[in-house]
């Protein structure tokens, strides 16, 4: 899915968006690759730093402090990820017709690839840190707390109906 929403924001139709499912399975070993060093190192650090309490509101900022830290932190895996799942072919066109794609290549060569860009070296692997930490931190984290809450209001709910 995250091939055929790429796809169709960048060109912005759904006229040529190519096999999108097909791809889609190609690259799902590295788009899960790309997607574990945050997972886990929100997990981590999640463990490491918070603690079970009655102070939501101190664990609300840990979580998303974890969650912006984790996000910066493993922002070239993102871009890596982004060019996994686009691969223009040797095109400076953003607009390049995408449906003609490339071999998979592996996470690790496509951020080699992504730092020999241009001028930048490893700035480039930083590519958009601000959106995405702003994005995983502020705008998807401040909510594991209500979350968590609602699962704990619905469970003892639940069990103290249930089991009387």
């Amino acid at each position: 899915v995250d091939v055929l929403a790429t796809r169709l924001q960048v060109q912005g139709s759904e006229s040529n968006v190519g096999n999108w499912f097909k791809e889609s399975l190609e690259r799902l070993p590295a788009l899960i690759l790309t997607d574990l060093p945050f997972l886990f190192t929100k997990i981590a650090l999640n463990k490491a730093i918070t603690y079970s309490g009655e102070d939501l509101g101190r664990y609300e900022i840990q979580t998303i402090l974890i969650a912006c830290f984790c996000a910066f932190l493993t922002t070239p895996f993102d871009v890596a990820r982004t060019r996994i799942v686009m691969e223009i072919e040797a095109s400076n066109n953003p607009f390049a017709n995408i449906t003609e794609l490339a071999p998979v290549e592996g996470v690790l060569t496509t951020m080699k690839r992504v730092t020999k860009e241009g001028d930048g070296g490893v700035p480039n692997l930083f590519a958009g840190w601000v959106q995405r930490t702003l994005y995983l931190g502020i705008g998807r984290a401040w909510f594991d707390p209500i979350r968590v809450i609602g699962y704990l209001g619905i469970r003892d709910a639940v069990l103290l109906e249930w089991f009387k």
